[in-house]
């Protein structure tokens, strides 16, 4: 249980912890509860860290609105630009992105 070191043994429980908090590791990391919480927040920042990334890449799906037709679709953002993007329905070029909620 908690934070290992090298050769796959945890430290002491009254020995500082080894992630650099400056708290005993029985208080930090060696307590069940506090890593499960640090774990799962990590895991957390890490997704919102790679969907930001896809983001800027344009590699997330975003809606778009036809206004010939009212038809909505989704496509990656990167591979609509400015009079190029076609609408499935009517082949339309005038389409507008709609705002996306994140």
């Amino acid at each position: 249980m908690g934070v290992q070191i090298k050769g796959g043994k945890s430290p002491p429980r009254n020995s500082p912890c080894p992630c650099g908090s400056g708290l005993k590791f029985k208080y930090c990391h060696g307590d069940g509860l506090k890593q499960a919480v640090c774990t799962r927040v990590a895991n957390e920042k890490m997704v919102q860290l790679i969907r930001e990334e896809q983001k800027k890449r344009g590699l997330i799906p975003r809606n778009f609105r036809c206004n010939n037709c009212e038809h909505t679709f989704d496509v990656p953002e990167k591979s609509v630009t400015t009079g190029r993007g076609m609408c499935p329905e009517c082949n339309s070029v005038e389409i507008e992105k709609i705002a996306e909620e994140l």
